[in-house]
């Protein structure tokens, strides 16, 4: 073989290594900011690694870290960004201090399907690559809703809990509207509610519609009804490892993301009935509120929201309008399919 048909040779090999499906394949390390076992986790790793590790094999492969315990919440985006793992299923309440705009999930009535159509999510994947050096890649669970746990019965003023003298445990999601109510909100991670609790350093607490997923029905004495807001569940990667991906495997996580956003809304209704049953079996009380109050409450609820992100954000009044629509609701799922729980 002549040195110029053995370079031949090497330089073809070399090109056929770099397109095996072996060579291409990317892995990516994601970490969810809550516990392993919260449902939240749970319905990210089945409805959405699962999936995706079946569809994408030999291209992309999702290997999950851990929860909590690889990093703390509140650390977790910044994390990301420094590229300490490649993706990140978590609330955007530990996004807060650097993407505000956050809130305006949280506060939302529109689901993702709506906001990918109307523009809206378009905006906020700018938003989250310019603040938090992240691709905002999905909105999970999207109609999982969240209420007001208490451990004892709180004073009730004008038809509404009155939380004056109690101290609730809040992140960003719940600390608008626990405060408008009157509570002094502290900071501390949702694996420490229940001993919190039980010592009588927090009074209440506010978490999803799932709150026996980790095992909270023990503590709870009363939940306030209605529920309120929609969870701000996001799947985002690390901006530098979305874009040293092929456009095809960029479209493989999108593709799967937009299924993920309804598939796991289907998920978690599931699991939300389930934990209906266990919190009334372990005797938990309703506080339902009159319509009248719950208007009032919901009002208060999403008031909150938007003002909190209007003092933080510019882009409050661009994003108010096509994400919240009061009295027009447009969920991911038709509410009549998952028994028209949601009343904002």
């Amino acid at each position: 073989m002549s040195k110029t048909t053995l370079k031949v040779a090497i330089a073809t090999a070399t090109v056929a290594l770099a397109v095996s499906p072996a060579a291409a394949q990317k892995t990516l390390n994601a970490v969810t900011a809550l516990q392993t076992n919260n449902a939240m986790s749970q319905s990210f790793l089945t409805t959405f690694v699962a999936p995706l590790n079946k569809k994408a094999a030999g291209k992309i492969q999702i290997n999950y870290v851990g929860g909590q315990e690889v990093v703390p919440p509140r650390k977790s985006a910044n994390a990301l960004k420094r590229g300490q793992f490649d993706m990140l299923h978590a609330p955007t309440a530990y996004y807060i201090g650097t993407v505000p705009e956050g809130y305006a999930m949280l506060g939302s009535n529109r689901g993702p399907k709506a906001i990918r159509k109307n523009g809206g999510f378009k905006i906020l994947q700018d938003i989250y690559a310019k603040k938090a050096g992240a691709h905002l890649l999905a909105w999970g669970e999207s109609m999982t809703s969240y209420h007001m746990y208490l451990a004892k019965m709180p004073k009730m003023k004008d038809g509404l809990p009155d939380l004056t003298g109690m101290k609730m445990r809040a992140t960003g999601t719940y600390r608008p509207l626990f405060r408008a109510l009157g509570a002094t909100t502290v900071n501390i991670k949702s694996s420490e509610v229940i001993n919190a609790i039980q010592r009588g350093t927090v009074d209440g607490f506010g978490f999803t519609d799932q709150p026996a997923s980790v095992g909270m029905q023990e503590v709870i004495k009363y939940r306030v009804v209605p529920n309120f807001y929609q969870t701000n569940t996001v799947v985002t990667i690390n901006l530098d490892t979305w874009k040293a991906m092929s456009a095809e495997q960029q479209k493989m996580l999108t593709d799967v993301g937009i299924e993920y956003e309804t598939a796991s809304v289907l998920w978690t209704e599931g699991v939300r009935a389930e934990d209906e049953r266990k919190l009334k079996a372990a005797g938990a009380k309703d506080i339902v509120l009159s319509d009248d109050a719950a208007k009032r409450y919901l009002e208060i609820a999403h008031g909150e929201i938007w003002k909190e992100l209007a003092k933080r954000s510019d882009n409050a009044e661009k994003l108010r309008p096509l994400l919240y629509a009061p009295g027009n609701p447009e969920f991911q799922v038709d509410r009549k399919e998952l028994g028209a729980r949601h009343r904002n």
